[in-house]
């Protein structure tokens, strides 16, 4: 065990803070100001410091105090405190914003920091350590390879890493380091920062194809399932600039805030750069349907970035739009096919997802009660309106049975169906359905997403099964 100096100098992003101080204020700032994104090329032109205290400037509502932190270093520098070693923040991040974070530890007595000048980072900040330590012994506590710098002037060498090659690294360079472990980014939580199960919900792509009776049509089937697979990357890009430009908000949520972004698990910098390659292999995918489709995913992509930035916040804005961006899945599936899609249908699924968006807002505002809480995550609703949108949503639910029944009873069935008269029996089953939901989200069983509920629930399964086989037997 090398032997404690009298100083411990310890790096912020990914040492002491589980994210990055540069991309969180980025991010912040974008949020509240989409328009900053043009001016930063010519900020970043001036030098990265400049660009930081820019964003620093703007930046003093960051919420510092719900940034994840990497306990096991934090531990560590707070037992060094205890013990009688002075710590010193020393970050290539903003002064004004490195010594925020200082206020939320306690135990530290200095900060070394970027200002509008100097980007304190690697050898330039092994310089300032060393003009501030005057001739004191010292260690240094890193993450990553701009530390190697700092580390070769340093009287002892503290790694805090999630890579066992990288701690190699550093034990071969340094005999006598020390390594602290932290929480790794793995392809698990690519998975789950991805949402691939929400993937499920793009089988509503099929349902074009599967009303047609189009499902032994190969050329309609292959655009059918490229399309899916095209909104599945189109939609994991919209979650992760969703989490991305919700961090705040998710991270006072009692489940949003163990989404990897959220508590430091996917580095922000790799999601910031994956959303646009998710973007272009979606386009890419869906140019080899048809233009029609191209347009519709386009449309999609921008509706949801416009609910990622603003209309989310916007009380009942935001159900209505979440109830066309699951009919706009719809319309994608039959736009790729070169299905014609029935009023009745697009009817019938506007009603039915208004319903569902009412129970995920209706969920969420359960969570919010039953905790005495009043005020949403980055919500236009309070804890009163539970009542009202319950209104709307169980309304909704009962006018798509109504659609259903007024499509069976149309002249437009008969061009489909022999006996359209057992479709009458679907009714029932999707007013059970409908019902059983809203009183499964009344008691607080519903995932605040219904349709990932409804497509774990054995119940859906069975009478999704009944369903396909009154439409069979109507055939």
């Amino acid at each position: 065990m090398q032997p404690k100096a009298p100083i411990v100098y310890a790096d912020v992003d990914g040492t002491v803070l589980a994210t990055d101080l540069l991309y969180e204020s980025l991010l912040f700032v974008i949020k509240r100001k989409p328009g900053i994104l043009f001016l930063l090329p010519f900020w970043l032109l001036r030098g990265r410091a400049y660009l930081k205290e820019m964003l620093a400037r703007r930046s003093t509502a960051l919420a510092i105090d719900l940034l994840p932190l990497n306990e096991n270093a934090v531990e560590y520098l707070r037992q060094a405190a205890t013990e009688g070693q002075r710590v010193v923040l020393a970050s290539a991040s903003h002064r004004s914003m490195v010594e925020r974070v200082a206020h939320r530890l306690g135990f530290v007595s200095e900060v070394i920091a970027t200002d509008g000048a100097v980007n304190c980072k690697g050898s330039a900040k092994a310089k300032v350590i060393q003009e501030q330590a005057n001739g004191a012994a010292w260690e240094y506590v890193g993450d990553s390879n701009a530390d190697m710098a700092v580390w070769r002037e340093a009287a002892g060498v503290v790694c805090v890493t999630s890579s066992s090659s990288f701690a190699q690294k550093v034990k071969a360079a340094y005999p006598g380091a020390e390594i602290i472990s932290k929480p790794a980014f793995t392809a698990t939580v690519l998975l789950k920062a991805l949402r691939v199960h929400q993937w499920l919900k793009n089988l509503l792509l099929f349902a074009p194809l599967v009303l047609a009776h189009k499902w032994f049509d190969p050329v309609a089937v292959r655009s059918t399932v490229l399309a899916a697979i095209s909104f599945s990357l189109c939609a994991s890009g919209v979650y992760l600039m969703n989490d991305l430009l919700d961090l705040e908000a998710d991270r006072q949520h009692p489940r949003k805030r163990k989404r990897p972004c959220a508590v430091g698990r996917m580095p922000l910098s790799v999601a910031m750069a994956l959303t646009p390659v998710l973007f272009a292999a979606a386009f890419a995918i869906a140019a080899s349907t048809n233009a029609g489709f191209v347009l519709v995913l386009s449309i999609y992509l921008l509706l949801t970035s416009l609910y990622s930035l603003r209309l989310k916040a916007l009380a009942l804005v935001d159900i209505i739009l979440l109830a066309i961006l699951y009919t706009m899945r719809i319309i994608a599936g039959g736009v790729a096919a070169n299905i014609h899609l029935s009023q009745w249908l697009l009817a019938l699924s506007m009603f039915l997802f208004l319903s569902l968006a009412c129970v995920k807002r209706f969920s969420e505002l359960l969570v919010l009660q039953q905790r005495n809480e009043s005020r949403t995550w980055g919500r236009g609703y309070s804890v009163g309106d539970i009542e009202q949108v319950s209104q709307f949503g169980s309304a909704s639910a009962y006018i798509s049975v109504l659609v259903l029944a007024l499509y069976v009873s149309s002249k437009e069935i008969v061009e489909l169906y022999g006996k359209p008269e057992v479709v009458y029996l679907v009714c029932p089953l999707l007013l059970y359905w409908v019902s059983r939901i809203w009183l499964l989200a009344r008691r607080g069983l519903v995932h605040d997403d219904p349709l990932v509920f409804a497509l774990r629930d054995k119940v859906t399964y069975v009478v999704a099964a009944i369903t396909f086989v009154m439409f069979f037997a109507a055939k």
